[in-house]
């Protein structure tokens, strides 16, 4: 029980902190649309995101300590190895380089990749909990991979940077929220379910 509330609570951590990134979209796409501004705002959206890949990525590989399951193990640990190189990259040297529109490609890798891993993990806990709750994450960034991928081939130059932070902190911020109420969800049931445990046994 221990090792599953670990996970949970970091997958909490992980939902907050994309909420709190993601709420840069009341701000941000706003600062793009004028262009005294939008030198700021698009330095910020790639540092924002730069850093929340690597930060998300540190904790989805502390997550990966607290799953039995191999495959999802082997797809968080993989996710987490892209997303701190790719991270690391756009800090540094690609920093002077970034067209804005790549991170529409970013956007639709890492939420396929995440969308990959939460499914793995969906799986298992709506198989032993009985709830397909577990797919709303999952759905999420599988349904935003494909929408992103999709302009990211089809329109990238017709999208102005305003749209692309708003679709890039919009994602953010809908993951965030469905990944956190799951969580919370899934910590109550399993701590539910391990102070049922004890009166079953004793009964």
């Amino acid at each position: 029980m221990p090792t599953y509330e670990n996970f949970w609570i970091v997958t909490i951590l992980r939902g907050v902190l994309a909420i709190l990134i993601g709420s840069a979209v009341l701000i941000v796409p706003d600062l793009a649309r004028t262009l005294l501004f939008l030198p700021f705002a698009v330095a910020f959206v790639i540092i924002s995101l730069a850093v929340y890949g690597v930060a998300d990525s540190v904790l989805i590989f502390i997550t990966s300590f607290f799953t039995s399951l191999h495959p999802v193990k082997a797809a968080l640990r993989l996710q987490s190895a892209c997303g701190v190189v790719v991270g690391a990259l756009f800090c540094s040297i690609f920093f002077d380089r970034i067209q804005i529109h790549w991170f529409l490609y970013l956007i639709a890798l890492q939420a396929f990749s995440t969308a990959y891993s939460e499914f793995i993990l969906a799986r298992h806990t709506s198989r032993q909990h009985g709830s397909r709750w577990c797919f709303v994450a999952a759905a999420i960034a599988l349904l935003c991979g494909t929408i992103y991928a999709v302009a990211a081939v089809l329109a990238p130059g017709n999208l102005p940077p305003h749209q692309i932070a708003a679709l890039a902190y919009g994602y953010l911020a809908a993951f965030g929220v469905a990944q956190t109420l799951m969580a919370i969800r899934m910590l109550y049931i399993e701590r539910h379910a391990g102070q049922m445990a004890p009166g079953k046994a004793g009964s």
